[in-house]
C-alpha cells in the first residue's frame, strides 16, 4: 500500500489530561469509523477537543478526511490492541489494508489524540542482553538505564547515544550498536543524521543574519527570490522570513513536485535542486494567510536555507561551519561526510530493522541535512543556555523569543516550546529514513537532553522518560 500526506495526521500526543477508560475510547473509535465512512467530517470534527481544533481547522479536516477515505477505502473494523498512558491503539481494517489507529480523550471527554500510522504487528522484545557503556555504578546511572532499556529492548532498535546535562556536567551513555552485528557501542562522538533538528541550526543562521544587518525577520520572502516568481502572499499578507522559520508561512509540508520520476524514495531529497524549487514556487498557492496558523513545513525551512545562502553568498554547509560549528568547537557536525567521518557514522535502519539509505539534500538542506554527535550537540545546547561566544549566544537567544502562540502551540525561531510547565523546555525532534533524534534544553533548570538513535523506532516514551529524569535531577 502507498501512503501519502493524508495518511498521518497527529494532533496531540501526550499523557497530560487523558483518561484511560476503554469503553469511552471504544465508543469514540466506533463513531469515528461511522462518520469517516459516511463522509460526515463535520460530525467527526465535533468529537474533537479544543487542542485538536487549535491545530487543524474544520476546512482542513474536511480535506484530510476526504483524502484518507480516498486512499484507504471503507473502514471495516477496529480491534483494540493496547492502552498506554491513556492512549488506545487499535488494529483498523480498511478496504486497502491494515492501519494502526491511536486515540485518547481529554478531561471533557473529547478526542485528544487522533492518529493513523502504518500497521506494525507486535514484535517480541529482545531476550539477549544489549551492549552498553553504562557502568551502572551510581543511582543516576541506574535511573538512566531503566529508561534506556525500555527503548533498546524493543526488537527493531539498533543503537542509542544519549547525553544529559546535569549540574554543569554532561553525562553520556551508549546502548546497542552503530551497525547490526559490529559490536561497537555508539559513543558521544558517533555521527547520526539529526534530521529536522537541522531546522534549529537554520534558525540560528537566520538570527545571526539579522544581527549582522543582512536581513530583517519581517522582510517579505519575495525580496530574496527571482523576479520571475510571483510574490507569495494571501489576502495581502506576504510570507516573511519569520513565518518560514516558525511554520506559519502557509506553505505546505512539502512541494508538490518533490516526488518526480527522478526521485529515489529511499533518498527523497537528493534530486531536489534550486531549479525544481523555483519551478514549484512560480505556481505555488498558500494554504492559509501567513502568520495565522501553525502548519509544520519542511518546504518553508528548506526555502529559508536557500535564502540564507543567497544573502550570505555562501553554501549552507559553509555557513554551518563558519557561523556555528567552528565558533562552538563542533568538530563532528557536517553535511558532507569525509572519509574520517564515515568511520564514525552510524548505519541507519528503517522501522522493520532493514538498513536504510542515508539522506542527501540540495535545495532543502536547511530542513534536515545535518549529521552530528552527542558531544557536538552538547556544545550547541550549551550556547543555547548562554555559555558560548557572545555573538552566537545572542543569536541563539533570539531564536528562543516567542514568535507565535496558538493554544498549546508556542514557537520561537525553529524551536518548539512546551507550555504545560512554568519552567518550559525548548525542543525539536528529527527523523530521516533510518534515524530518529531529539534535543531539548531548559534554560530555567540549566539542563538538556540529547537522544540520537539509528532506527525508525518511535522514541516518544524515551523522550518523556528522560525529560522527567532530567527534571528530577536538577534544581
Amino acid at each position: 500500500m502507498k501512503y501519502g500526506i493524508f495518511f498521518l495526521f497527529l494532533v496531540t500526543w501526550s499523557a497530560v489530561a487523558q483518561t484511560p477508560e476503554t469503553a469511552p475510547l471504544d465508543s469514540l473509535t466506533e463513531r469515528s469509523k461511522r462518520y469517516l465512512n459516511a463522509q460526515q467530517p463535520d460530525s467527526l470534527y465535533a468529537l474533537m477537543g479544543e487542542a485538536f481544533h487549535v491545530q487543524i481547522s474544520a476546512t482542513q479536516f474536511t480535506q484530510i478526511s476526504q483524502g484518507l477515505k480516498a486512499q484507504l477505502g471503507r473502514w471495516q473494523s477496529a480491534e483494540r490492541r493496547s492502552v498506554k498512558d491513556g492512549v488506545a491503539r487499535y488494529k483498523a481494517v480498511f478496504d486497502n489494508g491494515l492501519i494502526d489507529f491511536y486515540i485518547s480523550r481529554d478531561n471533557a471527554g473529547k478526542i485528544y489524540t487522533f492518529l493513523f500510522k502504518p500497521y506494525e504487528a507486535d514484535v517480541a522484545d529482545k531476550t539477549a542482553p544489549v551492549l552498553t557503556s553504562n557502568p551502572l555504578r551510581t543511582v543516576f546511572d541506574k535511573q538512566v538505564d531503566a529508561v534506556a532499556q525500555s527503548y533498546i529492548k524493543k526488537q527493531n532498535t539498533v543503537g542509542l547515544s544519549l547525553g544529559i546535562l546535569r549540574n554543569d556536567s554532561l553525562f553520556t551513555y551508549g546502548y546497542g550498536e552503530t551497525a547490526k552485528g559490529n559490536g561497537r557501542i555508539p559513543d558521544a562522538n558517533t555521527l547520526f543524521e539529526i534530521g529536522s533538528i537541522s531546522k534549529t541550526f537554520t534558525a540560528t543562521l537566520l538570527a545571526d543574519a539579522v544581527q549582522r544587518g543582512l536581513v530583517k525577520l519581517d522582510d517579505p520572502l519575495s525580496k530574496y527570490l527571482p523576479d520571475s516568481i510571483p510574490a507569495l502572499q494571501k489576502d495581502g499578507v506576504p510570507v516573511t522570513l519569520k513565518t518560514l522559520s516558525n511554520h506559519t508561512s502557509g506553505l505546505p509540508r512539502l512541494p508538490t513536485n518533490l516526488f518526480s520520476t527522478a526521485t529515489d524514495v529511499t533518498n527523497p531529497y537528493k534530486h531536489y535542486d534550486r531549479k525544481l524549487l523555483y519551478t514549484y514556487l512560480k505556481t505555488a498557492a498558500l494554504l492559509r494567510q501567513p502568520g495565522k496558523e501553525y502548519d509544520y513545513s519542511n518546504l518553508a525551512v528548506g526555502l529559508l536555507g536557500t535564502i540564507l545562502e543567497t544573502v550570505n553568498k555562501k553554501s549552507y554547509e559553509a555557513l554551518i561551519q563558519e557561523r556555528i560549528a567552528k565558533p562552538l568547537g563542533m568538530v563532528h557536525t557536517v553535511i558532507t561526510l569525509s572519509e574520517a567521518d564515515k568511520i564514525v557514522f552510524a548505519q541507519g535502519y528503517d522501522g522493520k530493522g532493514n538498513p536504510a539509505s542515508s539522506w542527501e539534500f540540495q535545495a532543502l538542506v536547511g530542513a534536515g541535512g545535518i549529521r552530528s554527535s552527542v558531544n557536538d550537540l552538547f556544545q550547541f545546547v550549551k550556547a543555547e543556555l548562554g555559555e558560548g561566544p557572545k555573538k552566537i549566544a545572542e543569536a541563539m537567544k533570539k531564536t528562543q523569543e516567542t514568535t507565535f502562540v496558538n493554544g498549546t502551540t508556542t514557537l520561537g525561531l525553529g524551536w518548539h516550546r512546551r507550555t504545560e510547565t512554568p519552567r518550559p523546555w525548548f525542543w525539536h525532534q528529527g527523523g530521516t529514513g533510518g534515524f530518529v533524534t531529539y534535543v531539548a534544553f531548559n534554560p530555567s533548570r540549566q539542563t538538556a537532553v540529547i537522544l540520537l538513535t539509528n532506527s525508525q523506532t518511535p522514541i516518544e516514551e524515551l523522550t518523556a522518560g528522560f525529560l522527567n529524569l532530567a527534571e528530577q535531577n536538577t534544581k
